[in-house]
This record gives C-alpha cells, sequence and structure tokens, in this order.
C-alpha cells in the first residue's frame, strides 16, 4: 500500500475499498515482526507511516467514523506485531494516533526507552511542550477496542509552527505503554 498526499480539495472517492485495503494492510501484520536494523536500534525506533491517502483521514471530507475506523485497524495491526515479538525482545510496540494531522500517524516500535521517554514525558523536549491528557480518552471517545496487553497514553505537544503561530497536536499513543514496563 502507497501513501499519498491530497493535493485537491474533492472528495475522495471509494473510501470502503480503501478501509477494506487498510483492513488486509492490517492483518498483514499477523506473525509478522519486522526486521529491525541496528540503524533502528540506534535511532531509538522503528516505524510505519498509515498507508492511507491523505483525504481519508483529514480534511474537511473524512469524519470520526472513517477516522477511528483506521485507528483501530492500527492498533490491530500493532496487535499482530506485538503477539510475534519475540519473547527476548526488549522493544516497546505501539501505534501513535496523531491529532489533528492523522495522516502523521503510524506503527511505532520503541528500541530505546530514552527515545519513548521523550515523546512521552511531561515537560520540554525537542518535540515542544507536553503535557498529559489525563482527562479523555480516545478509546472511549472514538469506541476503539484495545486489545489484552494494551493501553492508551495521551499527550498534548505544543509548539510553533514555521511562522512563530502556536501549534498544538494530540499523540495518542495506544499499545505497551505503561510507564512502568523497562525495556532493558
Amino acid at each position: 500500500m502507497t501513501r499519498r498526499l491530497s493535493l485537491t480539495n474533492k472528495k475522495l472517492r471509494g473510501v470502503p475499498r480503501r478501509l477494506r485495503s487498510l483492513k488486509r494492510w492490517s492483518e498483514s501484520h499477523e506473525c509478522y515482526f519486522p526486521d529491525i536494523s541496528e540503524h533502528d536500534y540506534i535511532s531509538g525506533y522503528w516505524n510505519a507511516k498509515i498507508p492511507v491517502e491523505m483525504a481519508l483521514v483529514q480534511g474537511k471530507h473524512t469524519h470520526v467514523g472513517i477516522q477511528s475506523c483506521c485507528a483501530q485497524m492500527l492498533i490491530d495491526a500493532a496487535y499482530h506485531i506485538y503477539n510475534a515479538k519475540p519473547a527476548d525482545d526488549n522493544v516497546r510496540v505501539t501505534c501513535s494516533i496523531v491529532l489533528p494531522d492523522m495522516f502523521a500517524s503510524e506503527l511505532c516500535l520503541f528500541t530505546a526507552e530514552e527515545y519513548f521517554l521523550l515523546h512521552t514525558s511531561v515537560g520540554k523536549s525537542r518535540f515542544g511542550e507536553i503535557t498529559l491528557l489525563k482527562d479523555r480518552s480516545l478509546e472511549k471517545e472514538w469506541g476503539l477496542d484495545l486489545p489484552d496487553g494494551f493501553s492508551e497514553l495521551g499527550v498534548l505537544r505544543a509548539d510553533e509552527d514555521e511562522d512563530g503561530n502556536p501549534y498544538y497536536s494530540e499523540h495518542w499513543y495506544i499499545g505497551e505503554v505503561g510507564h512502568l514496563q523497562q525495556i532493558a
């Protein structure tokens, strides 16, 4: 599957077909654990962006029903990878659902605990000012089904765009996100 930017304002055609294709992509991760290179271990993560056309998940022609369906398929793909993870592998398996820019959502395997904490710990980091979204749950808001062993962690990132204007984004990490879990 491929990712495509939406360079038009036209309504996206073939939504049911595109969702079936995303479902097949999600199911293709069953019994699959990615080959993680030495570079991925040095970088602190391995990722795969959601393989959809941008207009499917963000913009004026999408809606929460489509977005939640796509989010559920990301969660399912992450769970397939989680189930295929070797017992001795110290990788944290998650998916990241980004709002309002859902096209930036991805499967993300953190190979370094420090890099996961950089994304999720309260305070300033290179990703901006991070605060926890304690009083909200994307699982409840969108009716998502989190598999056994998975939980959610929502953070709000406040930063500036390239013009110096404030920019806010929600990042919902779903998977092995319990802060008590330690990666060796």
